[in-house]
């Protein structure tokens, strides 16, 4: 539990990924990335519940061992690229369904977070004193800084941000990226508000570079498994 109410984990995979041909299927280690989610997730003791939703019949066979599954396969029209991952979890809360409470959200694609990231992200939230309503986990964004991203304006450079792009990087403020861990929230607020990251109420947690790798295509994939290979990354691996 989580604030004294239920923490329901909704892990969203889908099998029709066009950078990633099976994505959440690929191992690192003995377990696929949905199996890793899924074992993270039952290793957190403030989890109380766990939900896969899946348009993907390999993935459900999956969910079903582990006894997450919905009653049925994700929709179809919940499942294409544009897809809104908010919608996929309030179809989720709905069809399964989610009592009141709070949603953590796990995608399968940032397989270096550790249980260590997510019980101090679940503490951070749970001990806050501020009136917070949502948690995001986040990395610092050193390169490109957003000040001196450019656009192409009528055939011409210009800056997106509008912005002087020459200023000294030293100079310039720390921001911070999404980093695809982990998402948490209230269900009123998420079913009301419709979104993970509620204006002026969002927490951050801030992740290392290491953990906060996030599996977009197939080269962010082969460079991840190169890498842990050669010991530089590690993968917490799971019984």
């Amino acid at each position: 539990m989580i604030r004294g109410q239920q923490l329901t984990a909704i892990i969203p995979v889908r099998g029709g990924s066009k950078g990633i041909p099976d994505k959440n299927l690929h191992r690192v280690g003995k377990d696929t990335l949905l199996e890793r989610s899924i074992k993270l997730a039952r290793r957190c003791s403030y989890v109380d519940r766990i939900v896969v939703s899946t348009d993907d019949p390999q993935m459900y066979a999956i969910a079903q061992k582990y006894g997450v599954a919905m009653p049925a396969l994700r929709p179809a029209e919940l499942a294409t690229d544009h897809a809104r991952t908010v919608d996929v979890v309030l179809q989720a809360m709905d069809a399964t369904p989610v009592a009141d409470g709070y949603i953590l959200l796990v995608q399968a694609t940032s397989p270096l977070r550790t249980l260590a990231d997510l019980n101090g992200f679940c503490k951070a939230f749970d001990e806050d004193a501020s009136g917070g309503r949502a948690i995001v986990s986040l990395v610092r964004h050193d390169s490109p800084h957003p000040d001196k991203i450019q656009k192409l304006e009528g055939g011409f450079v210009t800056s997106y941000l509008e912005r002087d792009s020459m200023v000294a990087r030293q100079s310039l403020p720390e921001v911070y990226a999404l980093n695809g861990a982990f998402y948490l929230t209230d269900t009123g607020q998420l079913r009301t508000g419709r979104t993970f990251l509620p204006r002026g109420a969002t927490l951050p947690y801030v992740m290392p570079p290491e953990r906060s790798i996030n599996l977009d295509n197939m080269l962010d994939v082969q460079v991840m498994d190169a890498l842990l290979e050669k010991g530089v990354l590690k993968a917490e691996q799971y019984d």
